[in-house]
């Protein structure tokens, strides 16, 4: 799903309230409905019937659900054109979860969920980071190695995380991965853990609740 920002504008503005035209919201209630019952044939039918009542682009489901997707994925929506179907869904999954954030030995960073299963592999993350970077969808060893341990390379690795963290319901993230992954300092007082965020971003998302530091 590869989306400029013009095109990412339309679907904002569009999508839902005029999908390419003045559409009575009454008939585009009714397509959504359609498209909602999962059945192939009534997202085709929504489809034949779109253009009929104000829709003027190729596809009101597929447009549908991408304004979907990128709306549900907030700041992640900003680079999702460089992911590739398989990368956006696992994004998707960790929506308003519980994640834990750590490093997995030698395999790097990466996501799991409370129970331990991981939801973004190190190896998903890398290749996220990397098409970020290089902001492509579709990257090879040259691109890894111009933006490895370079600053946009950083720079990708802190935008990833922090959509990835904005997406949850709350990220936790222990006091010796806050300064491994780049997010902070701690140290124990008598009132608790003292932070000291590297990335007004990080402490933003730890006010809304999103980021939470635990001692291990």
């Amino acid at each position: 799903m590869k989306i400029t920002r013009r095109q990412l504008r339309r679907l904002i503005n569009e999508i839902r309230i005029k999908p390419g035209g003045d559409m009575n919201p009454e008939y585009l209630e009714k397509l959504t409905g359609l498209i909602d019952t999962g059945d192939e044939s009534f997202i085709t039918q929504a489809d034949e019937l779109a253009p009929m009542i104000g829709y003027e682009g190729n596809s009101f489901s597929q447009d549908l659900k991408a304004y979907d997707q990128l709306s549900i994925m907030g700041a992640a929506g900003e680079f999702a054109h460089y992911l590739t179907d398989d990368l956006i869904q696992k994004l998707m999954n960790v929506r308003g979860k519980d994640l834990r954030y750590g490093l997995y030995s030698w395999a790097g960073f990466g996501f799991a969920f409370e129970d331990g299963s991981r939801v973004i592999s190190p190896d998903d993350f890398y290749e996220m980071q990397y098409r970020i970077a290089a902001k492509k969808r579709d990257i090879d060893d040259d691109d890894i190695e111009e933006h490895e341990g370079m600053s946009t390379g950083v720079e990708a690795d802190n935008k990833l995380t922090k959509a990835i963290m904005s997406l949850s319901n709350k990220t936790y993230v222990s006091t010796s991965t806050m300064y491994d992954a780049g997010i902070g300092e701690t140290r124990i007082t008598p009132e608790g853990i003292a932070i000291n965020f590297y990335d007004p971003e990080y402490e933003a998302l730890h006010k809304a609740g999103k980021l939470v530091i635990t001692e291990n």
